[in-house]
């Protein structure tokens, strides 16, 4: 899935990645939609509805780009609820605060997200699609230790990005589109991403893949 963007101060090999973001933000959901011929939505149902948020909850999405998926957790969590997008990328922020302006339940932030939060047991489930890969390779831990510092105890997290552990015929086809259009982040795949929740505290770890294995879900708890 082609052209993701994440939330991170950008070096200068990725710059140009980042303005390409800005740039094309007012189409970015069309554009994936068509590009993937509406499987990415499907998709990120599917992981939304793994996050299964409540009524009342607060939810942290990282990376929310144009808030698609933001305000579709807005809608399950309810008035009582509370909702939060990081996004570095300005223009993708300002679409998301525009065309979701009428949910009062949900805030979207300009934000790196590899720089500190300020959160500390507060969210009840936190959420990041297509980003985890994105993220420079010494910051990935990072990020998964503010998410545990962030959730309240038997909080949640839902990872929902390309699967890094794959092998076989499929691992071929990845890597090709690794090649293609994710070259600078080719080291995901030795990102072995259940050691690495599991040294920073989540259990109970759980992955759900999609399309023959390219696509995968992760649902972990902080107990």
């Amino acid at each position: 899935m082609p052209f993701i963007t994440c939330n991170f101060v950008p070096n200068q090999s990725i710059h140009h990645r980042l303005i390409f973001f800005e740039r094309i933000a007012p189409y970015y959901d069309i554009l994936l939609d068509l590009l993937t011929f509406g499987l990415y939505a499907k998709f990120l149902k599917r992981a939304v509805d793994l996050l299964a948020p409540q009524k009342g909850e607060t939810i942290l999405e990282l990376c929310s780009g144009t808030g698609r998926a933001a305000s579709w957790i807005a809608q399950s969590v309810g008035k009582e609820g509370e909702v939060s997008g990081m996004d570095i990328a300005a223009r993708m922020v300002e679409i998301a605060r525009s065309r979701y302006r009428g949910l009062e339940n949900v805030i979207f932030l300009q934000k790196d997200v590899t720089q500190p939060w300020g959160y500390q047991n507060y969210f009840d489930g936190i959420f990041i699609s297509f980003a985890l890969h994105e993220l420079p390779e010494v910051k990935r831990q990072g990020v998964l230790e503010q998410s545990y510092t962030a959730l309240n105890d038997g909080g949640r997290m839902v990872i929902a990005d390309f699967n890094s552990e794959i092998s076989g015929k499929s691992k071929a086809i990845l890597l090709t589109f690794f090649k293609l259009f994710e070259r600078e982040n080719l080291n995901f795949f030795f990102f072995e991403q259940r050691k690495v929740l599991e040294r920073v505290g989540f259990r109970r770890i759980n992955v759900f893949t999609m399309l023959r294995g390219l696509l995968q879900v992760t649902l972990t708890y902080k107990s």
